[in-house]
């Protein structure tokens, strides 16, 4: 089993790495959105600070973990209620039995145009680099068999390659964005949700440890939806979600759907929400999730319970996920919401 263990989770890493140049992705993807669109610069807060960390496939391979930070926010408003944003993003991803690093830093930009009271149209840009790493030291290759057991001795006849590399990344998005009112609070119908459209990996960098070689990471297309809906004139609020993306031949659909109830006094008082839910990544994992919010700041918890082929390693144990996030409601725009899903 330990065997079948090593071979799963090369596999994995090989075929989702080198060939396809997959991204990293994340459940509560919602809550690290510059890895959704860079025009969610700015797009719901005056001001947004967000932590998150994934942890997956502990009981497959060596653990797959992953570290994301990133802060965006409003710059300058113009008499007619557009506005100029900006962010930066940073996450680490440390993969497998190889031990795949990769850092990935980029600086955002978006520009939000306001089409009426609580529209908006973005179009946002990045521009960042990539830096990935590898430990070839843990590598077992079939030229290593003497035909009868793995002999570490035996030459690879391998031409790997650097063991690490930095490249130029790029991509850019558009947002809709729509609030019935400048606050979300009990009591009221209110609706409030993002659409958006992106292209990450524009200019196509190089994705490739080995000599010699052309491959070029895939772009990634991006579509997502979500937001907050009220339910009549009560404490209830439902928030759903759908983020569908595909980059080379990869496909992953995300739907979700969280129920909400908000606590406080009122418009202008402090006040939060109690969330729980559950997304659907399809013919991989279900999860369930937990997300509680108060005034300016949200925890969130989810557990992703494997459903795919390799359940029957995983015994269905997927992946672990949390987030931190801060934010300051603005006095314009879109959304003053202390309380979005």
């Amino acid at each position: 089993m330990k065997t079948l263990k090593k071979v799963v989770s090369l596999s994995v890493l090989f075929v989702g790495v080198t060939i396809y140049g997959q991204d990293i992705h994340f459940t509560q993807i919602q809550y690290f959105p510059l890895t959704l669109n860079p025009a969610m610069s700015g797009a719901n807060y005056a001001l947004s600070g967000n932590l998150i960390y994934r942890n997956q496939w502990k009981v497959v391979a060596s653990p797959y973990n992953t570290f994301g930070l990133s802060v965006d926010g409003r710059i300058k408003k113009s008499p007619k209620g557009h506005f100029f944003a900006g962010g930066l993003k940073f996450f680490n991803d440390n993969s497998g039995d190889l031990s795949l690093k990769t850092n990935d830093v980029t600086l955002n930009g978006s520009y939000h145009l306001r089409v009426q009271q609580g529209q908006y149209l973005g179009v946002g840009i990045y521009a960042g680099i990539i830096q990935k790493g590898i430990n070839m030291n843990n590598a077992k290759w079939g030229t290593q068999y003497d035909g009868y057991q793995y002999n570490s001795t035996m030459p690879s006849n391998e031409n790997t390659g650097s063991n690490t590399y930095i490249v130029p990344d790029a991509g850019l998005g558009f947002t809709y964005t729509y609030k019935t009112t400048e606050t979300f609070q009990k009591g009221q119908q209110n609706i409030a949700f993002n659409v958006g459209l992106s292209a990450f990996h524009v200019n196509m960098p190089a994705a490739t440890f080995l000599k010699d070689s052309k491959d070029k990471m895939y772009i990634r297309y991006v579509f997502f939806a979500n937001g907050d809906i009220g339910i009549g004139k009560s404490n209830f609020a439902v928030s759903p979600l759908i983020v569908y993306q595909f980059q080379g031949p990869t496909r992953e659909l995300l739907t979700g759907l969280y129920g909400k109830y908000i606590f406080g006094k009122g418009q202008g008082s402090s006040g939060g929400s109690v969330a729980l839910g559950s997304i659907y990544r399809n013919k991989d994992a279900v999860t369930t999730n937990i997300v509680v919010e108060y005034d300016s700041y949200a925890i969130g918890f989810s557990y992703d319970i494997n459903i795919s082929q390799l359940k029957t390693i995983s015994r269905g144990k997927g992946a672990m996920e949390v987030f931190i996030r801060y934010v300051l409601p603005s006095p314009y725009g879109p959304s003053s919401s202390k309380s979005r899903i």
